[in-house]
């Protein structure tokens, strides 16, 4: 019971994230991200990146169930590590029994796929690269390429020389009987001595590394000085991982993990409060009920239990400036009140206006609805042709048939024209 509780708590000293990102290359060509990562605190901190081989269709498979294989066994599995993780002695042996097991129940993974989708296991090749934290030891296990990377006393470095083969590009997989040839790196670490964890594929490893000795660059110091101070965030590993200057590298253009994980410190968990020699708290008056009475300590009373009404009137000589303080308005109380007041008058002056146009509106109907329609002009001539309603310059109006000079025509009130 004692192990299962100190997991427990181990597993709240640790934070971190993971994210994968396509690269360029597999964006252009429509290829899936073949990489699959994965961050996880419980039952116990643990980290994983798996890399699909990139010539295998269906490798973004394996990726994706061999990090949800694990996840599962790692549950399943938390005692047996307590006694590895958890122990002041060094289990090396049981660490690489546990090493085998991950590596038969990854490689059961890709059978399932492949009768899943009729196909060769191979289709689903990946790499495989993790780090499981104890209150006393942390384990490690790779399989291929990519890098596990450990804060050791402050110092970033890398646990194992990724496996490559003898060109470009290629790198060690999971294969049957490979745990029993121990086709693995394994490795186990003191946990007071080392206070980060960092995986990563292949594909950003030209700009995080020294390529030619694989020492860990800046950039894992600054990772884990921000999640240490609880200022990183997925997010902020996605924006990194994508950043220009990986598209400007012609070698930016595969696929590329990382994962993070931190152990954070009782002292920086626990911080202790600043002092406060004269608080100021703004309560309110509790007022007891009738029936009820509790004694009061003496030496309490000025403080932290409320007074009868007469008494908080007028505050006696005995009260602190703190009392005082609780009994006062709060300063802004008047402003609020005072502003509460002029919005209100402010909207009955607007309804008030609104009230008055309604009622001169319908005043105003009533007497056109009341009054006398004036008659027109233009009804007595809206059946005349329009050659009638035309008045001359001598304001007399000319009899419907108007004669013109010769050569004009003469006009009818039929409309009927006659040259």
């Amino acid at each position: 019971m004692e192990n299962s509780n100190s997991a427990i708590a181990n597993a709240s000293f640790w934070s971190g994230f993971a994210a994968s990102i396509p690269g360029g290359g597999h964006i252009r060509r429509g290829i899936p991200c073949q990489d699959a990562s994965l961050v996880f605190t419980e039952p116990r901190p643990a980290a994983i990146v798996c890399d699909g081989r990139g010539s295998a269709s269906l490798s973004h498979f394996g990726a994706q169930e061999a990090v949800k294989a694990f996840q599962f066994q790692v549950s399943v599995l938390n005692p047996y590590l307590e006694n590895i993780l958890d122990s002041e002695e060094k289990k090396e042996e049981q660490w690489i029994k546990f090493c085998r097991i991950m590596y038969r129940t990854l490689m059961q993974v890709k059978y399932d796929l492949a009768e899943k989708y009729h196909t060769d296991e191979k289709e689903f090749d990946s790499t495989v690269a993790f780090a499981v934290a104890g209150t006393k030891y942390i384990g490690c296990f790779q399989v291929g390429d990519g890098s596990i990377v450990l804060r050791q006393n402050g110092i970033c470095k890398t646990v194992f020389i990724p496996e490559k083969g003898e060109f470009a590009n290629q790198t060690h997989f999971l294969r049957a009987g490979g745990e029993e040839k121990m086709k693995f790196q394994y490795a186990l670490f003191r946990t007071e001595e080392n206070s980060g964890i960092a995986i990563t594929s292949d594909g950003p490893e030209h700009l995080m590394f020294h390529l030619s000795d694989m020492t860990p660059g800046k950039i894992f110091d600054s990772l884990f000085d921000d999640l240490l101070k609880k200022e990183l965030c997925k997010q902020d590993i996605m924006d990194y991982l994508t950043r220009r200057e990986w598209a400007d590298d012609p070698r930016g253009s595969d696929d590329r993990s990382l994962a993070v994980l931190a152990r954070i410190g009782e002292e920086e968990k626990s911080l202790p409060e600043p002092e406060i020699n004269e608080p100021v708290i703004e309560t309110t008056a509790i007022v007891p009920e009738e029936n009820e009475v509790k004694p009061i300590p003496a030496e309490k009373s000025a403080v932290t239990e409320p007074h009868d009404a007469e008494t908080s009137a007028a505050p006696s000589k005995e009260d602190t400036a703190v009392d005082v303080k609780k009994k006062a308005l709060p300063r802004w109380t008047p402003l609020f009140v005072s502003g509460l007041v002029l919005v209100t008058l402010m909207e009955a002056g607007g309804l008030l206006a609104q009230h008055q146009t309604i009622v001169w509106q319908h005043q105003e109907i009533q007497r056109l609805l009341k009054a006398p329609a004036p008659r027109s002009k233009a009804r007595i001539f809206r059946k005349l042709p329009k050659q009638i309603q035309a008045v001359p310059a001598s304001g007399k109006r000319k009899s419907p048939v108007m004669e013109r000079t010769a050569g004009e025509v003469n006009i009818i009130p039929n409309g009927n024209e006659k040259r």
